[in-house]
């Protein structure tokens, strides 16, 4: 059962693991603008929408069927990446979702250090870095199945030490 995928990257249960989403959260703003009228009063001026942004939360452990130093890992390969964000079938939002930032948090341990279980953050946006190509303002999108892009932010935090403190 495929929950969400993303750049080859798939969510949901199988016969060896079950990795699942536990929540989801998508958002998009106004830009705006402040502007002086001819009476010196100022008006705020909506100038269209801001890129949209999507957050995931996942657990990621042994017990579910994965490492979560080896997915952390094999996240970090993927940011600044672009793909569609499938979603229970459906694409979400109208453009592609860049990933940004990587979290591994609320960690546990056991004596020997390895990560046995966390939860694992993904924050995504819409935006697009521009191109050098096709003249002023032209954006290119980087295609999940294309090579890296720039780096995301990267954190392992909240670690809690398993089985004695």
């Amino acid at each position: 059962m495929k929950q969400a995928e993303w750049n080859d990257i798939t969510w949901g249960g199988g016969n060896k693991q079950l990795i699942l989403i536990n929540r989801i959260s998508l958002s998009q703003g106004l830009k705006t603008e402040q502007k002086e009228d001819g009476n010196g009063n100022n008006k705020t001026v909506i100038k269209g929408l801001d890129n949209e942004e999507l957050e995931i939360t996942y657990k990621a452990g042994f017990a579910v069927g994965s490492d979560p130093r080896g997915e952390y890992e094999m996240l970090k390969k993927c940011a600044g990446m672009q793909d569609d964000f499938i979603f229970a079938g459906e694409k979400l939002g109208s453009e592609q979702f860049e990933l940004d930032e990587i979290e591994l948090a609320n960690t546990i341990l056991d004596n020997s250090g390895r990560i046995l279980a966390g939860d694992l953050t993904l924050r995504f946006n819409t935006e697009s870095a521009p191109s050098t190509k096709g003249g002023k303002g032209a954006k290119k999108k980087k295609s999940g199945k294309g090579k890296k892009g720039k780096k995301g932010s990267l954190t392992l935090s909240n670690q809690i030490k398993a089985m004695g403190g």
